[in-house]
């Protein structure tokens, strides 16, 4: 029994792309890494269970695929920043099922239209730049080393960018002055008015960021960038 039997469905959406085009921008910016973002303005809480209909251009039968809710974007922060309200979910089996069914249609609409991915790449935004240089080595290991290691890292701003944006990130050691290019792509929001709600929970208005297509060279320089001789928080006697 996979997980999506395991599962309790909350709700049923259906998403309709109007054209190939609109598609796959989504696939390759999000729905091919798991995920995906679908606007609404009564948006489900974190942890809702949902099933997803992806209705495709010139297909007869929806892709179905069920989802887990992660993030919640909700109107009044959305109106605030001039994004779409919605919800950010993972998919769930995503690589037993809607995946290949996917692959099959791109597969079958290129072979159809040549140009259509290459006029698609032509067209991409640049990805967005950002150096995060943190302020001392303590800070380092022991506010950022655990999320860097499991593959990301939560960005304190008040200016987080929508989710599924990519981010080219240059990380910058306190001590060594070392730089490591890593991409990511921001998979969490936390607005300031969440974090002035959730006080006590003691949350920093910022983004969350995972990182994408890591090396073979990238994942062990982020081992010896996290590297120290010491115990960070422990006491030294005088």
């Amino acid at each position: 029994m996979g997980k999506r039997e395991l599962l309790r469905i909350q709700a049923e959406i259906e998403i309709h792309f109007r054209s190939f085009d609109q598609f796959y921008k989504e696939y390759t910016s999000n729905i091919s890494k798991g995920g995906l973002f679908v606007k609404t303005s009564s948006p489900l809480p974190p942890q809702s269970v949902i099933e997803l209909k992806l209705f495709l251009p010139d297909e007869d039968k929806p892709v179905t695929a069920v989802a887990e809710v992660v993030h919640v974007v909700d109107p009044g922060f959305a109106k605030e920043r001039g994004w779409d309200p919605g919800i950010g979910v993972h998919l769930v089996d995503f690589e037993e099922t809607t995946q290949k069914r996917l692959e099959k249609y791109i597969e079958k609409r290129v072979q159809e239209s040549p140009g259509a991915i290459l006029n698609r790449r032509r067209h991409d935004r640049a990805v967005i730049r950002m150096k995060v240089r943190f302020p001392d080595l303590t800070t380092l290991l022991k506010n950022y080393a655990k999320d860097i290691s499991q593959g990301g890292i939560f960005i304190p701003t008040n200016d987080p960018k929508p989710i599924g944006v990519v981010i080219n990130l240059t990380l910058i050691h306190p001590e060594s002055g070392e730089e490591i290019e890593v991409q990511g792509k921001v998979v969490r929001v936390v607005a300031e008015t969440e974090a002035r709600e959730k006080r006590d929970r003691h949350l920093m208005p910022g983004m969350g960021i995972e990182f994408i297509n890591l090396s073979e060279k990238q994942q062990p320089a982020l081992a010896r960038f996290l590297a120290a001789q010491y115990s960070v928080g422990t006491d030294r006697n005088p």
